[in-house]
């Protein structure tokens, strides 16, 4: 679980995660395992290299801390591959809750082999990047008054109505609890959705020759993200590249925050 700690002004907030993690950043190994539930108010006051700052503070070890649990489930489908037929209950409800929520039918071949397509990661990179191009580096009003980094609709009330959405047009967008939930929503929103398939054949395609996620690459595959397209797909990586993000791969999130903070 991620320690949340706040402060009075992004100063003030960057000020505390520094001191709890590491002066630099990014840190050379190991992420401390704190963030905060909702970024500044003041975070577009900031000077730019401060805010980036906070936001990359803030929410990589967020990211992490997702990947990490879709790790561990994606490692007991593994686990669970060859064995279909001796599974505990408790096991076979998991997994029956893993394939539903994934979308994934359990009847036929090729079960696990679906299921773990979308059950994956999505490299911190891509997620960082692709959070600051949809949020303005979290000073959207979207992420200020819903916690949403990442552009996400909802066709329901229960929504923020976009200043300029066009005439007839019936969306919102959602809002979110907290940023770990905007954060939960993206992942499962690239793990499922069909616009995304060829994101998720790209990252297939990378786990059998058993190389690494690579962010930039496999943003070639959210050309439907936006209607910017194939600008858009540039963005990201400009985004990757002048960032130094790929630096993060790698990165694991420590056990806890040091004693005594």
């Amino acid at each position: 679980e991620l320690e949340r700690v706040t402060g009075e002004s992004g100063e003030e907030l960057l000020a505390r995660l520094r001191r709890l993690g590491s002066p630099e950043w990014p840190p050379e190994s190991r992420v401390v395992p704190v963030t905060t539930g909702e970024l500044p108010a003041d975070l577009a006051e900031l000077r730019v290299e401060q805010r980036k700052e906070v936001f990359f503070r803030v929410l990589t070890p967020i990211v992490l801390a997702e990947n990490a649990r879709l790790r561990e489930a994606r490692g007991f489908v593994q686990r669970s591959a060859g064995r279909l037929d001796e599974l505990s209950a408790d096991e076979q409800r998991r997994l029956e809750a893993l394939a539903a929520y994934y979308g994934v039918e359990r009847d036929g071949e090729g079960f696990t082999e679906r299921l773990l397509r979308r059950l994956d990661e999505v490299p911190v990179s891509l997620a960082l990047a692709q959070a600051a191009n949809e949020s303005g580096w979290g000073t959207s009003r979207f992420t200020r008054e819903g916690n949403n980094l990442f552009g996400e609709w909802t066709w329901t009330e229960e929504g923020l109505v976009p200043q300029q959405r066009e005439a007839g047009k019936s969306h919102r967008v959602r809002i979110f609890p907290s940023l770990k939930a905007s954060v939960r929503s993206y992942l499962h929103n690239l793990n499922t959705h069909r616009a995304y398939a060829g994101f998720r054949e790209r990252r297939a395609a990378m786990r059998e020759r058993g190389e690494p996620l690579d962010g930039a690459a496999l943003a070639g595959g959210l050309k439907a993200y936006s209607e910017r397209g194939s600008a858009y797909i540039e963005e990201l990586r400009a985004m990757i590249r002048h960032n130094g993000l790929e630096r993060l791969r790698g990165l694991r999130l420590a056990e806890a925050v040091p004693k005594g903070e």
